[in-house]
C-alpha cells in the first residue's frame, strides 16, 4: 500500500511539473516524427536533408542561447532581438520575462558544449529531395554558464520556411535550471 501511494505522489508530483511548464508549451506544430533521426545520404552523395537541417537549427540554437544570455545581463539590452532567434507566443512569454526579471549581471556567456537531436520532422519527397513546408527539430544541448554549471536544455526549433535554412527560430525551451547535463541523450 505504501509503495502505492508513493507511486501515486511521484506521479502526481511530475504532472503538476508538467502543468506548471504550460506556459512554455510551443505553438500548435504537429510533430510527427520518425521512429529516430536519420543522418545518412545515399551512397555517394552530399549531406541529407536531416543533416542539413540539424546543422542549421544547432546554429540558431547556439544564437538563442548567447541572445538570451546577453538580454539577461544587460538591462539595456533590447528584448526584440529575440525575434531573429525565436518565434511565436515563446518569443512574446520570453520577452515578457527578460523585461520583467533581468537576471543577475554573472550570467554571462551560455554556450552548448553537446546536442544530440532527439526528433525531427523534416519533409521531403520520395526522394529525399526537400519539399517546402514546417520542419521541426527537438534537441537535448548541454549547456556551459559562465558560472561553471552546465545544465540540460531541451529546445525546440520550427522553421516554417523550409527548405530554406535561415528559416530556423525556437519555438520552446524545456530547460530546467539546475537538472544535469548527464539526465540528456549524450
Amino acid at each position: 500500500m505504501t509503495r502505492r501511494i508513493a507511486a501515486l505522489a511521484t506521479l502526481t508530483a511530475a504532472m503538476c511539473l508538467t502543468a506548471s511548464c504550460s506556459i512554455l508549451t510551443p505553438e500548435p506544430v504537429t510533430l510527427e516524427t520518425n521512429t529516430g533521426p536519420t543522418f545518412t545520404g545515399p551512397p555517394g552523395s552530399g549531406k541529407s536533408p536531416e543533416q542539413q537541417a540539424g546543422e542549421a537549427a544547432l546554429v540558431k540554437v547556439n544564437e538563442y542561447y548567447t541572445m538570451l544570455a546577453r538580454l539577461s545581463a544587460d538591462p539595456a539590452a533590447n528584448p526584440a532581438d529575440l525575434d531573429n532567434v525565436a518565434a511565436g507566443n515563446f518569443l512574446q512569454s520570453t520577452k515578457r520575462d527578460i523585461t520583467a526579471h533581468r537576471i543577475e549581471a554573472d550570467a554571462g556567456e551560455v554556450k552548448v558544449l553537446k546536442n544530440t537531436i532527439t526528433r525531427h520532422n523534416i519533409p521531403i519527397d520520395e526522394n529525399g529531395i526537400p519539399t517546402p513546408g514546417t520542419a521541426t527539430i527537438e534537441m537535448d544541448v548541454c549547456l556551459a554558464r559562465a558560472t561553471d554549471v552546465l545544465e540540460l536544455g531541451k529546445p525546440i526549433l520550427t522553421n516554417t520556411a523550409w527548405p530554406d535554412p535561415a528559416g530556423w527560430r525556437v519555438t520552446a525551451d524545456y530547460t530546467l535550471p539546475g537538472t544535469p547535463c548527464n539526465a540528456g541523450l549524450f
